[in-house]
């Protein structure tokens, strides 16, 4: 996700209005306005549109909404921004998939974190777990397969052999509890 600016509000380019999670940009001189329906049933864009741009000439100079145009949006990126910040915002539409959108997993925690997920989807008798986080974190199948391949080689998730992994290693377990024990450190209510 694009970073949150330092005042902690939305990352530059996106703004909310009233029901309405807007992201806007400027892609070779055009706008681009993605809206997302906080009170819709799925995480990805409601609408898409593109406004010319103000100054004619550039417009000339494109000669209108290109091919090259269309595939300089990053789709991903913005369904990826869009779940992550509905999430934030209390809008996520799966929490169980949202608790967990990791952009880069490069740590041993990121690791535990997206296999604790992965295995939360077998365990909810999803067919094909890696589709599910591929959709709802807005990357392809093929980095999370892929994702899930390296944390299976480097200990955190287990299975038969030959078969899809379907649960956690205490390896991962260990990951995660530290994780609660720091949170738990700095709940509140504890002395």
């Amino acid at each position: 996700m694009k970073r949150e600016r330092e005042d902690g509000t939305l990352p530059e380019g996106w703004r909310v209005e009233g029901e309405d999670l807007v992201h806007e940009t400027e892609l070779h001189g055009w706008k681009l306005t993605v809206v997302s329906v906080l009170s819709a049933p799925w995480d990805g864009p409601t609408s898409l549109r593109i406004d010319p741009p103000e100054n004619v000439d550039v417009a000339i100079e494109t000669d209108g909404i290109t091919a090259e145009l269309m595939r300089s949006i990053s789709m991903a990126e913005i369904r990826r921004t869009t779940k992550e910040l509905r999430a934030r915002l209390g809008r996520a539409t799966d929490v169980s998939v949202a608790e967990g959108v990791l952009d880069r997993v490069e740590t041993e925690h990121d690791y535990a974190l997206m296999s604790r997920e992965y295995v939360r989807l077998v365990e909810q008798g999803y067919r094909s777990p890696v589709t599910r986080l591929a959709t709802a974190w807005g990357m392809s199948r093929n980095t999370i397969s892929g994702r899930i391949r390296r944390a299976r080689a480097m200990g955190f998730l287990d299975g038969p052999p030959g078969k899809p992994a379907d649960r956690l290693t205490a390896k991962a377990r260990r990951c995660l509890e530290g994780e609660a024990r720091d949170a738990g450190r700095d709940h509140p209510d504890r002395k």
